[in-house]
């Protein structure tokens, strides 16, 4: 029994309007044109109250009653064929979905219908234009889909997964609006039929399909140990029972996501059920931690989700949050108390499981079927799943052993999909690599490797200008210490650090500094590979006479013993015999990289002081003149037109040591004349 709806009086009327099951309707297939007929069209475009109330009342019961007295094995026999669903991709989805009609399950079959709709008519768009809309609304009103489908259709699929106005089952659903069994199945029956009838429509056109996104980079990685995951669904169910968070009309569903990641191991159909009531939850506490009630019903919410999706269209290159209630603060610049409310911790994990850009992106990518929601890793389930009770627990007065050591993980969680948080781990990885290096260049030079720190570009009266007098020194040492030092410091906030009402110039251009920082571990670690494999192949050659004595004795018995062999053999081996100049050409080009060797070691050092100095510092460089950022982001420059030079000029098959040797002094010069005119 549903004592609470959060559907809007507008909404609600729309949609709960329609009339409930009678048996003694008589099953009927319409046309596309018989259900276009109940669609009123005025001033303002589509009637969508009226158009359901006509579509109640002709079309409605009809098909809901032709799908009620179907079986499944009589459905499968209808439509499991060519001529229906030839168009569709991994067509089994479609009799899932039926399943899961006939089963009780109309959460779950509209959830993954709306995916599937989303999918399959992004990729008949793809017949005819070259890029898929990122939204289903978008798809629907797209003027290439009415060509395809002809405007009869797309009008009927407009009234039903249209604007904000429109009956929006996808939204209504994936926001976490819908309770269980609260709307009526019938929208998502006509949704269904209207599937079915695609295939005889485009007649066979060959629709190709799009890649789905992988997420097995994250299969591997330990958002948490694995003690915080639930011990058993026993536990979850427990906890939900009578949490004062979980509102009735959703304990079923959750009680059915917990069945299907403990018992059926169907993690993508397990986070379709929570992910929706976990935005739900976190919605409430939005809505009472900023006493702002008028944001929790579906219109308001419907509202600032799609300016939210507007701005991300315009700004596809800020980081922020998703959902308009997880930014730090509100549209009219007040602060938003919720992320200091859940900490730094609960929301970093957050942000990595839903809301980087780099990182998983759950929610968006599962509701818009991007990747195969049969392919989810269990690691990514069971951290999300995990993220959910850490919530309840939060508000739970007595957690268990359990609880209380899953809060304890959840709070010291470190970000690890900020752009900030990749780079710094992007430093590390090449800093253990460069501290390799060195050990190979004493090997062949004989003698013990030494740090040199007499670096000819000197940034301590840049650093002078605004880092507090206590922290200098830290800034005048450029030694791999100090790098790990800077690297290892947490004191930078992540969390919502670009947030768009509070964005500024300084914030744009910390955001530009990070992308080079990150361009330039790219390239690095591209160069000590390339010096890696040079030392190992032509280091070695180099103190090798004796091997290539021995060679060349061997090479003499093989002329000896082989002279019968093909004449073009001989000759090649000849040429390989007298090659001498070659040889000597190489060991010259060797002498010519240990003398560069210094340098280029002395830059790559530099440019990783500078990079991770430049992280440590973020806070200081936004609160002050952005001329600052603006001489950091040049000099970087410098350096990156040099490190991506020294990347091709370091590969094997090229080795110009003496024209990478031009290229540091080049660049050398260049920040020497920058750092003066400060």
């Amino acid at each position: 029994m549903i004592n609470i709806t959060y559907l809007s009086p507008g909404v609600r009327d729309l949609l709960l309007s329609v009339s409930p099951f009678e048996s003694g309707n008589t099953p009927y297939e319409p046309s596309i044109e018989e259900i276009r007929q109940c669609i009123v069209i005025d001033e303002s475009g589509i009637n969508y109250r009226e158009s359901v109330r006509r579509l109640d009342k002709r079309i409605l019961p009809q098909i809901e009653t032709l799908f009620k007295q179907m079986n499944e094995e009589k459905f499968r026999s209808s439509y499991d064929n060519d001529r229906h669903c030839l168009w569709l991709t991994n067509r089994k989805d479609l009799f899932r979905i039926f399943h899961f009609l006939k089963s009780d399950q109309l959460h779950l079959a509209t959830l993954l219908l709306t995916c599937f709709t989303e999918r399959n008519l992004g990729n008949l768009l793809l017949t005819e234009i070259n890029t898929v809309p990122n939204l289903l609304r978008q798809i629907v009103e797209s003027s290439t889909l009415t060509s395809i489908l002809g405007s009869d259709l797309t009008m009927i699929l407009q009234l039903i997964i249209g604007s904000p106005k429109s009956i929006n089952l996808r939204n209504i659903y994936w926001h976490g609006f819908v309770q269980y069994n609260e709307v009526s199945p019938k929208f998502s029956y006509l949704l269904l039929y209207l599937l079915i009838q695609i295939g005889p429509i485009i007649d066979g056109k060959v629709v190709p399909d799009r890649p789905f996104i992988s997420l097995e980079r994250f299969a591997n990685h330990t958002f948490l140990p694995a003690d915080a995951r639930c011990p058993n669904a026993e536990t979850a169910i427990h906890l939900i029972e009578n949490h004062p968070l979980i509102d009735s009309g959703f304990k079923p569903l959750l009680k059915s996501s917990i069945d299907y990641i403990y018992n059926q191991n169907e993690y993508g159909l397990s986070m379709m059920l929570l992910l929706p009531i976990f935005e739900h939850v976190l919605r409430k506490l939005f809505v009472q931690i900023n006493n702002c009630p008028e944001r929790l019903l579906t219109a308001e919410v419907v509202i600032i989700h799609e300016a939210v999706r507007v701005f991300r269209a315009q700004h596809c290159s800020r980081l922020w949050m998703k959902f308009q209630i997880l930014t730090c603060c509100l549209s009219d610049s007040e602060a938003n108390c919720l992320c200091s409310e859940l900490g730094h911790g609960y929301m970093g994990l957050l942000a990595d499981l839903i809301t980087y850009p780099e990182g998983v992106c759950l929610r968006s990518k599962l509701s818009h079927c991007e990747f195969n929601y049969e392919q989810l890793p269990r690691s990514i389930a069971d951290a999300q799943f995990s993220l959910f009770l850490a919530l309840l627990y939060r508000y739970n007065n007595h957690p268990d052993d359990y609880g209380q050591r899953l809060l304890d993980y959840v709070d010291n969680y470190k970000v690890f999909y900020h752009p900030i948080a990749i780079a710094k781990n992007q430093m590390r990885d090449f800093v253990v690599e460069f501290q390799r290096i060195p050990e190979c260049a004493a090997a062949i030079e004989g003698e013990d490797a030494t740090e040199i720190s007499n670096f000819p570009v000197k940034l301590i009266d840049f650093w002078r200008l605004f880092i507090p007098l206590d922290q200098l020194s830290l800034y005048d040492d450029m030694s791999i210490q100090t790098i790990e030092v800077f690297l290892n410091e947490n004191t930078l906030n992540l969390i919502n650090r670009y947030c768009p009402h509070k964005t500024t110039t300084n914030g744009n251009s910390e955001q530009s500094l990070i992308t080079i920082i990150r361009q330039l571990s790219v390239h690095i670690h591209q160069v000590l590979t390339n010096v890696d494999t040079f030392l190992k192949t032509r280091g070695q050659a180099y103190h090798s006479k004796q091997l290539r004595a021995n060679q060349r004795a061997n090479f003499e018995r093989f002329i000896n013993i082989y002279d019968d062999l093909h004449q073009s053999v001989l000759f090649i081996s000849y040429l390989t015999y007298h090659s001498k100049q070659l040889r000597a050409n190489q060991r010259a080009n060797f002498e010519r990289f240990i003398n560069i060797y210094d340098d280029l070691h002395q830059s790559v050092l530099f440019i990783s002081y500078l990079s991770s100095t430049i992280l440590y510092s973020l806070d200081y460089i936004r609160c002050n003149d952005s001329r600052y950022s603006s001489f950091l982001m040049k000099i970087l420059r410098i350096w990156l037109t040099f490190i991506e030079n020294a990347v091709t000029l370091s590969s094997i098959i090229r080795n110009r040591w003496d024209e990478l040797a031009a290229l540091y002094s080049t660049a050398i010069d260049k920040s020497n004349k920058l750092i003066a005119k400060l």
